[in-house]
């Protein structure tokens, strides 16, 4: 069954009709458009066939009872409920959580994991120079990958518990034939457990026994029978009975509607980069791979484990390890920020939403307005009093204080109870008996209906009494305490209400309906409005709203931060717009009122059904300046679908489970800890913790989290521009044949240490309201800064190379390169026609067999001038010592070595390529120390902000694990590096770090100044 079919049956959706002076030919129509609809035909199987379907909700219960596998007289045994709560707390929930942990980063990872793993095992069995390297990258890779997953992990379920802990309600079940009493939470499938008035259900229900019992669900209170349903959410009104579980946590029917996928921009450009990268570097592991089986004559199986360790060494470069931890790190110091605000966010991906949001969708009462109430000091209630008790009515008292919801009461019953008061008020609500059908009642104010109600029992009578909006209680009245009202009196009444609600004021309407038989209260299970139009109008008070003293500041950041508010309230339209107008943030803003969300008269005076005022909608929802009144909680629904077909990134508000569908369908929803139902607070991605907050205070929530994900990019930035370097660094390795320029331990720690650190130091960088689109800053960071530090990295490796004796064409195509064997102690003699390999012999033969040459291997300190040689003619120098005929010479030009007599040894020999992969990584380390600088901001000037602590230390620790790294004896061994001649200490590659300072500068002065760079 689609979620949205199982949300329109639980969730009413009523056609709610405005009533006003053309209230009855509306009415008409709307009947005759209902008579219409049922005559339709419906081929496609309704939402409760569907629903049939599921046999638990709506078989009999004597097959339930073996459905469930539990006894409805004794209930579980104890060893079957923890049975079932033990594979419970297993739930697939939880692995779902654990999975959503899961990307193309992590994934690539586990491969390169796998890979090290396997080579390692493979090269201590083979004796194969590499195991050592490969074990330690292994060891990295997995502490990496465990670090990364456990902390996503273990902040969702922070987040549950969180949400979770404040319920702590005990239920009576039954086990063994005993009755126990457990948290409610702790509540298996086919526990048989006693309800009683009061208690909030958190799982799906169905009634065993019922004596009186009373369910509540989206504000509409229905009486429970044998066999009913009831779900998750409900509140247990009145009355007391015994119900079984049938449906627990994330299988319950609000469970399934709560869940929705919410855009994650971030991720999706990550994973399209990545996915871009990956293929070109499957390009290259074939093309890898294939070149060593064809030009190698080493053993086959030794060939594809060079291979895929060039395989992992892609990998590596390619995902940028320090990333997943990065982005988690970073995202975790974000919701740390907003716990101290007094926002809880479940996770980092409601984060990543909540960031995008550029459309706010907020309530006018306690949000815009203050909780603070008072009446207009003309129409206040003394007045309206005084004019009652002169005709003699006690009436007004009695609806003004027993329609207020004394258990939870708002600001406005709280000045209205205030107000009225009197000595005997204490006595009137406790002693009251709310009477229908023999059931206790009272309707809390209903926002679909814009009325609360309560029906009274004195002295043999009954009386119904509503208080709500005005033209609402007006449209139900057919006289007053002084008449009949006719069509004047009705023109009069809606003159004042526009008048009095013109001057921002809050207006509330009395009346009441004496009945004097029982069998007249007829009410059916979802509507109390009363056939009989036959209520007495009692009067109008009107409140003022004075601003909240926090609204004009915040509203005028949501206005730099271009967030388009709009207000959907259930006051007049007047009232609404002389507030919002008061506030200087609307000028002229259009009102649209909620009856035209759902019915439209056109001049043929026939109704149409929501799809045709779809294309007013969105017209109506592109305007700047739009506020919608007197609507409803499930019209919310209708107003966040035409927000987000306009491309809005919707942020919406709510308190009760009649918000639950346009909670689900909007990409941030918002509530508060305290005034909120536990189910709503459940499906919530953002919550107001603090009882001072009001929703517009959720601006801050998301400034934190777009200063969160703009800080992010930074360090995405900050990474991919270091692993481009690494790429490049390996494209060469691959193409050229050259020796590796950067070693694949060096490759991961530059990840898990540098990139980390000042990615993290990132985090806590200022919000910048303006950055050019994140598609061309992550292409910027490939393209340009990687690039300029892959410049700078090959260049002193090179130059390392150089000062070893080596020129680049000595290089190219060496690894796997075939060379004649030499002796242990062959000395290079340029004057022997043998070059002193004491393998080569005369007339060009040499002894023993061709091999393969490795430059990674750790003790190769051979001259390369004894092995890579050719046969030929013989130099002047092999002349001048008698050798006349063919001579072995070097098949390169080797210029002079520049090294020093320390490092004599190293000149010509393959322990070259260990201070050039070391000259790489000094070069990288500083290009991303410059790089973090460079990154502080992207459109102001790098120096135009403070520097924050945390990037102090991240570049204090950065720049100490360098020439640890470098110069301590058992580091060097683990990683390949080696002491370094201070001559060689980046030297080479330093120009090319001041370029990227300069470069990024100069992009960032052009943003500012140039209307044309402005559009990236």
């Amino acid at each position: 069954m689609a979620n949205s079919e199982m949300q329109d049956m639980l969730i009413c959706k009523p056609r709610f009709l405005e009533k006003g002076p053309d209230i009855q030919t509306k009415l008409q129509l709307s009947i005759n458009y209902a008579e219409q609809d049922e005559q339709m035909e419906r081929p496609v199987p309704s939402v409760y066939e569907k629903y049939a379907e599921m046999q638990e909700y709506f078989c009999p219960l004597d097959q339930l009872e073996g459905l469930l596998k539990t006894n409805f007289g004794i209930g579980l045994s104890s060893d079957e409920a923890l049975k079932r709560q033990q594979s419970k707390s297993i739930d697939v929930s939880d692995w779902k959580m654990f999975i959503k942990e899961l990307n193309l980063f992590a994934f690539d990872l586990i491969i390169a994991t796998m890979i090290s793993i396997s080579l390692a095992i493979y090269g201590s069995q083979n004796n194969l120079e590499f195991s050592g390297e490969e074990i330690i990258t292994s060891c990295l890779l997995l502490i990496v990958i465990t670090i990364t997953f456990a902390m996503g992990y273990q902040q969702r379920k922070k987040s549950q518990y969180a949400i979770e802990k404040d319920n702590e309600q005990t239920i009576t079940v039954y086990r063994d034939g005993k009755m126990q009493h457990i948290q409610i939470q702790n509540l298996v499938s086919g526990d048989v457990c006693v309800i009683k008035d009061g208690l909030v259900i958190y799982c799906d229900m169905r009634v065993l026994e019922s004596s009186d019992l009373q369910i509540q669900m989206n504000q509409d209170v229905t009486q429970a029978v044998k066999g009913s349903q009831i779900f998750c959410g409900s509140l247990i009104r009145n009355g007391f009975g015994k119900a079984v579980v049938i449906k627990t946590g994330s299988s319950t029917t609000i469970a399934q509607i709560q869940k929705r996928q919410g855009s994650k921009l971030l991720q999706k450009q990550l994973i399209l980069f990545q996915q871009i990268m990956t293929l070109i570097a499957l390009f290259v592991i074939a093309l890898v791979i294939i070149w060593s089986g064809v030009m190698s004559d080493i053993d086959t199986s030794n060939v594809f484990a060079y291979g895929f360790r060039v395989v992992e060494q892609v990998i590596i470069a390619i995902v940028p390890v320090g990333l997943l931890v990065i982005v988690t790190i970073s995202f975790q110091m974000a919701i740390r920020r907003l716990a101290k605000l007094r926002f809880l966010i479940k996770d980092a991906e409601s984060i990543e939403r909540l960031s995008e949001i550029n459309c706010l969708c907020i309530g006018l009462n306690e949000v815009i307005t203050s909780k603070n109430y008072s009446f207009n000091s003309f129409n206040d209630c003394k007045q309206l009093l005084y004019e009652c008790n002169k005709q003699k009515s006690i009436h007004l008292y009695y609806c003004a204080i027993l329609t207020c919801n004394h258990t939870n009461l708002d600001g406005t019953e709280k000045s209205i109870i205030d107000c009225f008061k009197e000595e005997d008020t204490e006595d009137l609500i406790k002693n009251t008996k709310y009477y229908v059908n023999g059931i206790q009642y009272h309707l809390p104010f209903n926002s679909s209906k814009k009325y609360s109600l309560s029906i009274v029992e004195q002295q043999g009578k009954y009386f119904v009494y509503i208080k709500g909006a005005p033209e609402v209680i007006w449209s139900y009245c057919n006289k007053t305490l002084f008449g009949k009202i006719d069509l004047q009196q009705t023109q009069q009444f809606n003159d004042q209400l526009v008048h009095q609600c013109s001057k921002g004021l809050r207006s509330i309407g009395f009346a009441y309906l004496q009945i004097e038989n029982e069998e007249d209260l007829r009410i059916n299970e979802n509507d109390y409005e009363f056939n009989k139009q036959n209520f007495v109008y009692l009067g109008t008070l009107y409140l003022n709203n004075s601003l909240n003293e926090q609204t004009i500041p915040i509203l005028e950041k949501l206005q730099k931060q271009n967030i388009k508010l709009v207000i959907i309230t259930g006051e007049h339209s007047e009232t609404a717009r002389v507030i919002c107008k008061n506030t200087g943030y609307y000028s002229n803003p259009t009102i649209i009122e909620g009856h035209q969300l759902y019915l439209h008269v056109d001049d043929q005076q026939e109704v149409t059904r929501l799809s045709s005022v779809e294309n007013k909608l969105g017209n109506w929802c592109s305007q700047q300046e739009i506020i919608f009144a007197r609507t409803s909680p499930e019209q919310k629904l209708s107003i966040v679908k035409a927000l987000q077909q306009l491309n809005y990134k919707v942020a919406i508000t709510g308190e009760g489970l009649t918000d639950l569908g346009a909670f689900r369908q909007a990409d941030i929803s918002i509530s508060k800890k305290h005034g909120s139902q536990q189910m709503i607070i459940n499906s919530s991605d953002l919550i107001l913790t603090s009882s001072k907050q009001t929703f517009l205070d959720s601006y801050q929530a998301i400034l934190e989290a777009k200063r969160a994900v703009n800080n992010v990019t930074k360090s995405i930035m900050l990474c991919l521009s270091s692993n481009t370097a690494m790429i490049l660094a390996l494209f060469v390795y691959c193409f050229l044949g050259t020796p590796l320029p950067f070693s694949q331990n060096l490759m991961l720690l530059t990840s898990i240490s540098v990139d980390l650190i000042l990615g993290i130091s990132l985090a806590r960088e200022e919000l910048e309201y303006r950055i050019p689109n994140r598609t061309n800053l992550f292409l910027f960071a490939i393209l340009i800064i990687g690039c300029i530090e892959a410049g700078g990295g090959l260049m002193a490796s090179f130059s390392a190379y150089r000062y070893f004796g080596f020129n680049l064409q000595n290089l190219y195509f060496t690894r796997f390169a075939r060379v004649y064997p030499v002796g242990d102690q062959d000395i290079y003699n340029p004057s022997s026609n043998t070059l002193g390999n004491s393998n080569l012999i005369d007339n060009c033969q040499y002894i023993g067999q061709m091999q393969n040459y490795q430059w990674s291997s750790p003790n190769n300190t051979i001259d390369q001038r004894l092995i890579f040689v050719q046969c030929g003619t013989c130099s002047e120098l092999q002349i001048q010592n008698g050798f006349l005929t063919q001579c072995w010479n070097t098949k390169y030009e080797y210029p002079d070595c520049e090294s020093n007599i320390n490092d004599i040894q190293f000149c010509y020999t393959a322990k070259a390529s260990d201070f050039a992969s070391t000259s790489f990584y000094i070069v990288l380390v500083l290009s991303q120390c410059i790089n973090y600088f460079a990154l502080r901001t992207l459109i102001k000037s790098y120096n135009s902000t403070r520097i924050n602590t945390l990037a102090i230390y991240g570049l204090t620790i950065s720049l100490i694990l360098l020439p640890i790294i470098v110069y301590v004896p058992g580091i060097q061994r683990v990683f390949q590096t080696i002491n370094m001649p201070w001559e060689l200490l980046g030297s080479a590659g330093l120009p090319f770090c001041l370029l990227l300072l300069a470069t990024v500068e100069i992009v960032k002065w052009l943003l500012r100044t140039y209307v044309g760079f402005q559009i990236l």
